[in-house]
């Protein structure tokens, strides 16, 4: 880690020693900025959440349960078990004909139990399992891995089954691509300004079918 620094030796006896050691410890941090108050001339300015919400993002379109890093991969060789769209298929799985244990019977989602010490008294956990350790029945094991994206993951269930309810007359494709919208939506106009120059997101901005969806589903 500190290359240029002159390894510390021991002494004599104890006190030389400590002294080489204050020595070393003084070198260290001979640089180092101390905290203060206010803003960081180095910070981005992006509130903490969006690393979670970057990871939320990142699950959606890769995933590779062969790799590992124990041992070097070929990039060539590897699977993406994602598609490389902002589809949400970490929440929807592989859809409720095929994978029902994450449905409530129907276009609903399982939401788990009531949870508290937060700020919504309807906030609820993921639905798990009742094994010893209690494993989150979610369409990616990997957003239960903390208690932020986790709690992502809950909303977009929540909010699915709030659009269900206010939908009562689409059907579960329908539900699924208007949830979509809002997500891609929310990716194109929030989290992606703030980590993408702007002239990147000109294209994606008047991309004709993303107007048109958002012609059917938006009415003036």
């Amino acid at each position: 880690m500190f290359r240029a620094l002159q390894p510390a030796h021991y002494g004599r006896n104890e006190a030389e020693s400590l002294a080489n050691l204050d020595a070393l410890g003084a070198a260290m941090t001979s640089s180092f900025d101390p905290p203060k108050d206010g803003k960081d001339d180095e910070e981005s300015g992006i509130p903490a959440l969006y690393t979670y919400l970057a990871q939320f993002l990142d699950h959606d379109i890769t995933f590779d349960p062969n790799s590992s890093l124990v041992k070097q991969n070929d990039p060539d060789g590897l699977t993406d078990y994602r598609t490389p769209r902002f589809d949400l298929d970490d929440i929807y799985g592989r859809g409720p004909d095929d994978q029902p244990y994450l449905y409530d019977n129907g276009p609903t989602f399982l939401l788990g139990d009531t949870i508290s010490g937060g700020g919504d008294p309807k906030a609820k956990d993921l639905p798990r399992n009742s094994a010893t350790i209690r494993r989150a029945l979610i369409g990616d094991p990997r957003n239960d891995e903390n208690a932020i994206v986790s709690q992502l993951q809950g909303l977009f269930l929540r909010f699915h089954n709030r659009t269900v309810a206010d939908n009562p007359s689409l059907n579960f494709s329908e539900i699924q691509r208007l949830v979509r919208f809002h997500y891609q939506y929310m990716v194109l106009n929030d989290f992606l300004p703030r980590i993408v120059h702007s002239i990147v997101l000109t294209t994606l901005r008047t991309d004709g079918k993303f107007a048109a969806e958002k012609r059917q589903f938006y009415k003036p």
